[in-house]
């Protein structure tokens, strides 16, 4: 795990960076960018550098035998270079994840499950470290949102339910993101078009069961909190 100087040194910005990642949505499709992209130079930045492709490649050099906490140095490094963003980190992380665990059309959902689990149990340490807040972790969300309408290989996968609810899920359970960053997602997909590609895999219903059920969670959670604190009084 990192120490309190790791974290604070490597973080530089006390998680207040400004985030340079945009997701674009039209029609039906989803499209993520940096400003970059959208014609924009961003201070200190080398011109023409895709950074969330560069940060990708290095999360799929890393090899798992190898300790995290020497990604997350390059990661920092790279960022700071290029004056990114943690949003830009945890994209890239996250695309790099999916391609790890080797994705098959014939992939089954219990499979899938299987390999991700196993494969975050390496990478948890690393969104604890770039995740600072629901920002970042409603980018891991809209990251793998992306990847299940790419329609590749990938895309197929994850938009054949019940596989978007299941890493929602194991996301959650692994605490790579809140329930607070996924209800805030979800709330900013409730008025998709349906007939979007976006909305039709949000309106999945093992998503929205799971999304019930997240929501139900945290009304209690709540609930319970108040009734300590009118007991206390």
């Amino acid at each position: 795990m990192f120490s309190d100087d790791e974290h604070t040194g490597m973080g530089g910005d006390g998680g207040e960076f400004d985030d340079n990642i945009s997701f674009v949505v039209s029609g039906s499709s989803n499209m993520m960018s940096s400003n970059l992209n959208d014609g924009l130079m961003i201070a200190g930045r080398q011109r023409g550098v895709d950074v969330i492709k560069e940060l990708k490649g290095l999360c799929l050099e890393h090899e798992t035998s190898s300790p995290i906490e020497n990604l997350a140095i390059e990661l920092n490094s790279f960022k700071f270079s290029q004056n990114a963003s943690y949003s830009d980190c945890v994209a890239g992380a996250t695309q790099a994840i999916l391609e790890r665990i080797d994705i098959k059309s014939d992939t089954t959902p219990t499979e899938l499950l299987a390999v991700l689990k196993e494969e975050l149990n390496h990478w948890v340490p690393l969104f604890h470290k770039f995740c600072r807040g629901l920002n970042e972790e409603k980018v891991v969300v809209m990251t793998v949102e992306e990847a299940a309408i790419g329609g590749d290989v990938i895309g197929e996968m994850l938009s054949r339910a019940p596989s978007f609810r299941l890493i929602l899920q194991i996301l959650h359970q692994e605490e790579v993101v809140s329930e607070e960053a996924i209800i805030a997602w979800a709330e900013s997909r409730r008025e998709e078009d349906p007939s979007s590609a976006i909305g039709k895999l949000f309106l999945q219903q093992p998503t929205q069961d799971f999304l019930e059920w997240l929501q139900e969670e945290s009304e209690s959670g709540s609930g319970s909190s108040d009734d300590d604190s009118s007991d206390e009084e």
